[in-house]
């Protein structure tokens, strides 16, 4: 199994946030948090099955260029043999920009949408270049060329920036008052540019730093974790991470996620 990210710099990182490479031979049972970015994701092998609240008895990924859409916690991956992801994960304030055309529930394929980007045949191609990232991220550059965010999402970087930077402890009230704007405003713009609520977002933020210091201190207690992401109340603090990841966090764990080992420091 081996991970590798990178994060984009400069003009590309206001519609990138990470490409992340992945090599997963003999996982069984892969699970996998959706942290509100949408992803563009390559699929070398376009064998695996997804499960999901939806998909209980799991859906068919059989796409080369592919992702996932409005569907609900749990979710895992099984691969058919190995699995090899190149991912591209778009900053939040980008969703609707990018996916607006996307409002049902499934598993798409984005080979037709994404052609300007690459094509479908070259995606095995990807996987034996010794540097990926630099094709994706040149590709990428030219594929936003002249692309400019508009109001609306410039004012929805500020609110993600804001909570991401306060690790989602903050209140809606309180961007209220930092964004300077409704409350009612906000929520429905947030909804619109990003598809998910602001509250849900927050929520996403401290589960994700929960994860995040979990990967790099396995041995930390659920009631030491609860209170290094701002909960003095360990019950919502399982409660907050059920919503996001459709499980205890002590059953997630155990699972022993192999997305999330690219968290480790």
């Amino acid at each position: 199994m081996s991970i590798i990210k990178i994060t984009p710099k400069g003009r590309l990182s206001t519609f990138v946030k990470e490409i992340y490479k992945t090599d997963f031979i003999n996982e069984e049972r892969i699970p996998v948090l959706d942290d509100c970015c949408h992803d563009l994701v390559l699929f070398k092998e376009a064998n695996a099955t997804f499960y999901a609240k939806e998909f209980e008895s799991g859906i068919s990924i059989c796409y080369s260029i592919f992702s996932l859409f409005n569907v609900s916690p749990p979710f895992s991956i099984v691969p058919a043999n190995s699995l090899s992801f190149l991912t591209i994960k778009f900053q939040p304030w980008c969703n609707n920009l990018i996916f607006h055309n996307y409002k049902s529930t499934g598993v798409f394929d984005l080979s037709e949408e994404f052609a300007a980007l690459l094509n479908k045949e070259e995606v095995n191609s990807f996987f034996e270049l010794k540097d990926p990232f630099c094709e994706l991220e040149n590709r990428l550059s030219r594929f936003f060329g002249d692309v400019q965010l508009q109001e609306k999402q410039i004012l929805i970087k500020r609110l993600v920036e804001k909570i991401i930077e306060e690790k989602g402890q903050i209140r809606v009230s309180e961007l209220e008052i930092h964004i300077g704007f409704s409350r009612q405003y906000l929520n429905k713009l947030f909804r619109e540019q990003v598809h998910y609520s602001i509250k849900h977002f927050i929520g996403m933020v401290r589960v994700m730093n929960a994860v995040k210091i979990q990967v790099n201190q396995p041995e930390i207690s659920m009631t030491e974790l609860a209170y290094e992401v701002g909960y003095f109340d360990q019950a919502h603090f399982v409660r907050d991470f059920h919503k996001v990841a459709g499980m205890s966090p002590k059953k997630f764990f155990n699972l022993n996620g192999a997305f999330f080992r690219r968290h480790k420091a």
